[in-house]
């Protein structure tokens, strides 16, 4: 992996998500002791700073990510600052015992988020990022999705006669 030559996008969200995945080891929460966000929905947090890294560091490094990874790592930041947001507006009242390695995993997985997006490959819009993820999802499950609807595949399975009367054959 050379630095220099990664694209911009695969850079900044390999920045963002190794500082976000160390501030879940720093103090989030100053009780009598302090308290980092490796609990509850924190890991949640930190396997998603941990599948847009694992996605920046995938492929060909010199170009964007693909538009069925682009759309993974879209959706990690996203839960990622949507699950930071919520503890954070869920506990205002307790902003005092609020610590600084928190915020520094707010604005990471909101940065996260933003430069996934911001520095996408021209053309990736949210609408055929979905369409990418479905097509490839109906590929892998037998179903073949046309513009004009769904066509399904059919799998018979044929069943051996058997010699118990209580059971009807097929």
């Amino acid at each position: 992996m050379n630095f220099e030559t990664m694209s911009k996008q695969r850079k900044m969200m390999l920045i963002t998500a190794a500082v976000g995945v160390i501030n879940m080891f720093l103090p989030w929460w100053s009780f009598i002791i302090n308290i980092n966000g490796m609990h509850g929905t924190g890991i949640i947090v930190f396997l998603c700073y941990m599948v847009a890294g694992a996605l920046a560091l995938m492929g060909d490094q010199t170009t964007n990510l693909t538009r069925t990874n682009w759309m993974i790592a879209l959706i990690a930041a996203g839960l990622a600052a949507a699950i930071t947001v919520i503890s954070f507006l869920s506990n205002l009242d307790l902003l005092s015992l609020v610590s600084f390695g928190f915020y520094l995993a707010l604005a990471a997985s909101v940065l996260l988020l933003a430069f996934t997006y911001m520095y996408r490959s021209a053309g990736d819009t949210i609408q055929s990022g979905f369409d990418n993820l479905k097509s490839n999802f109906d590929g892998r499950s037998g179903t073949t999705t046309h513009v004009g609807g769904t066509t399904t595949t059919t799998t018979n399975v044929s069943h051996t006669p058997t010699s118990d009367p209580s059971r009807p054959s097929v």
